[in-house]
């Protein structure tokens, strides 16, 4: 029984780590298409990957807070029905400059991982 324990709790850990490491590389791609709201961004994440990359709603507030500090994101509340508001998320020059240069690192160690692993990465991924 403690094995089976043991084992989900490495799995969860394996998926946490692949996962949040991409987080802020996959808002900010989804933002170059246009401005989006927290609730909208996770659900095309999840949408996009085939449900590969899920998060829950409010894990996405503090990469989204620290991408706010750091220059990269800009943030504008609007108001939707009444008095409800939502807040949308725009990137910023360095946040594009942030994203060319994290997919190309991307790229490069998913590459790499890959060939490691007997999987060589074909085509064109980059473009």
């Amino acid at each position: 029984m403690k094995a089976q324990k043991d084992a989900g709790e490495w799995r969860a850990s394996i998926d946490e780590n692949l996962r949040t490491g991409f987080v802020e590389l996959l808002v900010l791609q989804l933002l170059t298409e246009r401005d989006k709201y927290g609730y909208e961004l996770k659900k095309e994440i999840f949408d996009r990957t085939d449900g590969v990359m899920e998060f829950k709603e409010s894990s996405l507030y503090a990469p989204l807070i620290r991408m706010a500090s750091r220059g990269l994101i800009s943030s504008y509340k609007e108001t939707v029905v009444g008095k409800r508001f939502r807040t949308y998320y725009r990137i910023e020059p360095l946040g594009r400059e942030y994203l060319e240069y994290g997919r190309e690192q991307c790229f490069e160690v998913l590459g790499g991982i890959m060939k490691l692993f007997g999987r060589e990465v074909t085509g064109n991924e980059g473009e």
